[in-house]
This record gives C-alpha cells, structure tokens and sequence, in this order.
C-alpha cells in the first residue's frame, strides 16, 4: 500500500465561517477576550443567506494576493477580509510597526474602527494548534509553547499598543485607541496513547506516533467511532485524508474530499511520511469529519520532552 494519504482540499469559506466562530482555547487566562456576542454577530451576517454567493469570489481574489503559505498570514488575511467585508467596522491598520530609535518593538495586528459605538480597536490574534505533553501544550514543530504564548501576549503583544510609542505612532495617523481585544482560537490534541490504555474510543482530537495509531486503529473500539452514525460503525463508507495546514480551520467535508468506495479503517503509513515532522489527519464519512490527529514521528514525544525542559 501507499505509503502517501489523499490529501484535502481546503474551503477557504467554512475556514472563514470557522474562524468567525470558533471559540479561544485558553478562555480561562486573564487577556481581554472578544466578548461572545461580538464574535456571533460577525459569524451571524457572514452566515446570512446570499451572503457566500456575493462575497467568496471577493474572498478567494483576496486569498490569491498573498505569497506567504505560512498558517498565521493565511488566518490574518481572512481577518482583515471580514473588517473590510462587514458593515460594523471599518479597518485601520494592520500589522502596524511600532518603532523607537531604528528597533521595532512589536507590531499591531489589527485596528479598526467598531461603528456600533464609534470605539478603536486594537485586535490581537493567534491561531494556534498544540499537542499535549504533561501539563504542557507544545507546538507540533516544538517552537511554540501555549504558556509562553499566553503569557508573551499578555505582558508585551498588548501592553505594546498602550506604551507611548505606540501612541505617537498611532497619533500620526489620527487614531486614539479606546480599547483593546484577543482572540486565540486553534484546537487542543490529546495523546492517542491515553485513551488506548484505557480501553475508550478517542476523543475528537488527538496525537500519536504510528506504532500507537496503527495498533489502536485495528480495536474494533477505535472503528466504531464515538459519534459515528449506526451506517458508518464498520468503517467501510469512511476514509482518511491528511490535511495541509489551510485545512486545519474547518472541519473536512465529504464533499471536499473523494471518498473512496471501500476506504480502509487504519491505512498503512510509513514513518517516511513523517519525514519532515508530524501530519495532520482526519476521518471523514459520508456524514462529515469523525475524527481528527496529528501523526508524528518516533522520537518526536523524547524530543517535545527535551523542548518543554529547555524552556521551563
């Protein structure tokens, strides 16, 4: 068998629908979180009806001006169309430098306008996917840590826009900041490995090396997924598909996808696959998205040990 998974195709709307309502992945820490509502209101007149047929070719336009592939521009483009696209704000500034003597201190990711009540907005936003080691959320890469990320947001990203600097910089522009928001959404994945030992299907979102992944995938406890309807318990009507990084927002529909006829319940992957690092993975049916992982390689768990160690 293939050693290679078939691959998704990304809707760049659902990405733009989910990213409008997902919810933060650390609500508990102390950062000034956009309130509920204001994040419903956005996904609610984006849902509207006729909206998708006016607006996506704008949005994939807009998508095809870009030239980085990195995650983060990709989420800050489809922030800065929803500012530029919704009635209620009117965008500013994005990525805005704030400099003193030649050293660029930080950057602003967003301000805008909030014609509701005629407020500035500093927004700062994050997307964010973290694995599950101990106590602590890495990165897949290991170069990001949700702890330090909290944490550098809250005592530099936003204090940066309230310093002086920041407010001479923003004077020159005519603009006075009257309030500041976060947003983090992105998704947490548990090791497979825990449930295994268990005995208990997955949840929704996990990690694990392919020795783990292969063995568990052959229980029957693992076919019959935990939400899967009475059509797809043997499997035979679901596929696997690795998902390229503009596929990790929404979840993956049948009808992006080819489903395969007879798709198997745990595919044969090589650890060559993972040769550039860990993948992304999802279970799709006829019905939607099942189940969703991150594959990595052997030595990635030693490894994400020996990273949160150095950073501790």
């Amino acid at each position: 068998m293939s050693d290679l998974l078939p691959i998704a195709a990304p809707d760049h709307w659902e990405n733009f629908l989910w990213m409008l309502g997902a919810d933060d992945i650390a609500p508990e820490f102390p950062l000034p979180w956009l309130p509920p509502a204001r994040r419903q209101a956005l996904a609610e007149y984006f849902s509207g009806p006729g909206v998708r047929a006016q607006l996506e070719g704008l949005l994939l336009q807009a998508l095809q001006q870009g030239t980085s592939r990195r995650l983060g521009i990709y989420f800050e483009q489809l922030w800065a169309f929803a500012f530029t696209h919704h009635p209620d704000y009117t965008l500013l500034a994005r990525n805005l430098p704030i400099r003193a003597q030649g050293k660029t201190l930080g950057e602003l990711d967003f301000v805008v306008r909030h014609h509701p009540d005629s407020a500035v907005e500093h927004w700062e936003l994050a997307l964010k996917f973290y694995l599950q080691i101990d106590h602590l959320w890495v990165g897949p890469g290991l170069k990001d840590r949700l702890d330090i990320k909290l944490q550098r947001m809250h005592d530099h990203q936003l204090p940066i826009a309230l310093s002086d600097t920041a407010s001479a910089v923003l004077g020159a522009r005519g603009i006075q900041l009257d309030r500041q928001w976060a947003l983090m959404p992105g998704r947490l994945f548990r090791p497979l490995a825990s449930f295994a030992a268990c005995g208990h299907p997955p949840e929704d979102y996990w990690w694990a090396d392919l020795a783990t992944f292969q063995a568990f995938a052959t229980f029957q406890a693992f076919a019959p997924l935990h939400n899967d309807s009475p059509a797809d318990s043997t499997g035979s009507s679901a596929a696997w598909y690795q998902l390229p990084k503009p596929c990790w927002l929404a979840p993956c529909q049948p009808t992006g996808v080819s489903l395969p006829p007879a798709a198997p319940v745990a595919p044969e992957i090589s650890e060559a696959l993972l040769a550039r690092g860990p993948i992304c993975v999802c279970r799709v049916s006829p019905d939607g998205e099942r189940q969703r992982g991150f594959l990595v390689p052997a030595d990635w768990h030693a490894r994400a040990l020996n990273s949160t160690a150095a950073h501790t």
